[in-house]
């Protein structure tokens, strides 16, 4: 693979900032017309903004002149999958949907570059509070353009979660453990705006078990981007993955 400071790879991560952002308007005017639900299954709600948000990075994605497979989590490999290390895009078209859907400002959209299982270079933005965050591993870790400068590490507060698919007594029983370590701990209902806060600093971890690739993968190469210094993922069965970072 090219060095990620090659004139490609500063291009796809322009690319990726902008496919991030493209939505901004479509989501925060739909927000205010509250929709029904698509979908809810247990604790899974799909919204009509999730896949219209997907479409249209889809959409923008395919005009590239350097178009590449995409993986969304609405849609999954609509077109052609990946193949082995090949690069592809992995998007998250709204993270938090159902903060979104209450009306908490707590969301986030995400697109990540990625080699097989491996987060190259990642973007998400946060449409209430106009953040973008991109960076990867040798890119730093940016904020609306400007270099983010890290404070000292600590260990005082970790994000956290429930994924709508996971076992609450296994994920009771876990977070029981973390909790001695920490000082607080924060469950903002969104996996990426808890990575992207983690890679600025804001938090000081980020941990949860049986979640999703597309959620995390563009947190992941934030967090490389800001020298993380422990970066755990563990492969589980399909798209499910264990995620702990830590700065």
């Amino acid at each position: 693979m090219p060095s990620l400071a090659s004139p490609r790879f500063q291009s796809l991560l322009l690319t990726a900032g902008e496919a991030a952002r493209i939505t901004r308007d479509y989501l925060v005017q739909s927000k205010l017309l509250r929709n029904s639900p698509a979908s809810q299954i247990g604790r899974d709600i799909k919204l009509q903004e999730d896949a219209a948000s997907e479409a249209m990075i889809r959409e923008f994605l395919g005009r590239q002149p350097d178009p590449l497979p995409v993986l969304g989590e609405e849609a999954g490999w609509a077109g052609r999958a990946a193949e082995g290390d090949e690069l592809h895009w992995v998007i998250d078209p709204l993270d938090g949907s159902f903060n979104y859907f209450r009306g908490l400002p707590l969301y986030a959209v995400s697109i990540a570059l990625c080699a097989g299982r491996r987060a190259v270079l990642g973007a998400i933005y946060d449409p209430e509070r106009d953040e973008l965050f991109t960076g990867g591993a040798g890119l730093g870790l940016s904020l609306n353009g400007t270099m983010v400068v890290q404070p000292a590490p600590a260990r005082q507060m970790l994000a956290t979660g429930f994924p709508s698919k996971a076992d609450v007594n296994v994920t009771l029983s876990r977070l029981g453990t973390l909790t001695a370590g920490w000082t607080k701990m924060r469950m903002l209902g969104s996996a990426a705006l808890s990575l992207a806060w983690t890679a600025a600093g804001r938090l000081d971890g980020y941990t949860e078990s049986g979640i999703m690739w597309w959620d995390v993968a563009a947190g992941l190469a934030l967090a490389e981007g800001a020298g993380a210094r422990n970066i755990l993922c563990e492969a589980l069965e399909g798209d499910a993955v264990n995620v702990l970072v830590e700065r």
